[in-house]
This record gives structure tokens, sequence and C-alpha cells, in this order.
């Protein structure tokens, strides 16, 4: 499947203009929207939903062609209001922030191989996320099955992970291009998003 669709990218834009790839002492600065949450997975029938989708900012400076690294910040939450008992109200939210260090492959290939291939336009990479993740929750008025009363209940957890991040990028300009991703180094198993290329390089 990861095959066929960055074939298929490449056939759509093989015959656009050049423009610059991932370089050295430049900041990539990478606002992400993610579509997946791990909040409470209980049923929720009967209550009003509202979220905060897995949301993060990663900042990365270009060590040399190939590698970079950086740190960032992300947050979800997500708020159940129940429709019968209004002060019934549960949140669960997680705060993240941590440090990335990324390889880039697409000046690694060229450099191998003698040839542009990508002539520019992409950015191919896998990133190790270090994170630091806070999660909390707050449950207002919940029903105890066992106590047989309505109870408030705080509960929160640090938690230390090392996760990865595959991903692709294409710039549009030689500042600016758009990303996927895969992998929970992010807030999300799957992520959208654009970066902005900043310093050396242009």
């Amino acid at each position: 499947m990861v095959r066929i669709l960055l074939f298929m990218l490449l056939l759509i834009f093989g015959t656009s203009m050049t423009y610059s790839q991932y370089s050295a002492d430049t900041w990539l600065i990478s606002p992400k929207i993610s579509f997946a949450d791990y909040s409470n997975t209980d049923s929720y029938d009967g209550y009003s939903i509202s979220k905060i989708p897995p949301t993060s900012l990663f900042v990365e400076r270009g060590i040399n062609d190939y590698f970079s690294a950086g740190g960032f910040i992300g947050y979800n939450r997500d708020k159940y209001n129940n429709d019968t008992i209004p002060k019934n109200e549960l949140r669960y939210s997680t705060f993240s922030t941590g440090a990335v260090g990324t390889i880039h492959y697409a000046h690694w290939i060229e450099a191998l191989s003698g040839h542009k291939w990508f002539l520019g336009d992409f950015d191919f990479y896998v990133s190790g996320v270090a994170q630091l993740a806070f999660e909390k929750s707050t449950e207002k008025s919940a029903w105890n099955t066992e106590t047989e009363a309505f109870e408030n209940n705080k509960e929160s957890d640090v938690r230390i992970r090392i996760r990865p991040i595959f991903g692709l990028r294409y710039f549009l300009t030689d500042r600016f291009s758009m990303l996927i991703e895969v992998g929970r180094g992010n807030p999300g198993m799957v992520t959208t998003g654009v970066s902005w290329s900043v310093g050396a390089g242009f």
C-alpha cells in the first residue's frame, strides 16, 4: 500500500518544478493534526461529546543534510456531558512534550545512487520521539455501581515513551511543504500537517 502511494505521488508530481529538499542548518516548523485519540474508550450513549483532536507542533533544526533534531508539544482532550444529569461531566486530556531526532533519506538515496531521483521535491524520513505524556482525567458526579453513589474522581499519570514516526514530506515551494505521517510518536496514529523551512539554504 505504501509503495503504491509513493508511486502515485511520483507520477502526479514527477513533472513539477524543482524545489529545495530538507537541508542542513534549516529550521523545520511543523504544525500537525492527528486522526486518532487515546482517551477513555467506554460507551458514551446519552452523552454530548466535544473533542479537541490530537494537535502538535514540532520544531527541528538540521544538523546536516541527513539528520535533524528538536522538540515538540502536543495536546488532545475529550469532554462528555450527560444529557439527563447536568452535573455529570467527564474530561480526559493528554499534554505531551519531548525530543525528536530524524533521519532524512532523500539526500542519502541520491548521494548513494548518484542520481537526482526526487528532483528536490520529496523528503522521506524516520523519527525517533522521546515522549513525556501528562494524562489527566476528571469525572464529576460519576455513578459508582459498587457504592451506589455519585462521586467526583480525579486521576493523573505521567508516562515516558519512545515511539517512531514514518513520514513523507512534499515541497510545494522552497519554504513550504505538506506532510503525512504514521506512527505513535505523534499524539495520534495517523497524522497530517505542513512544514515551513526557515534559515540557511535559501
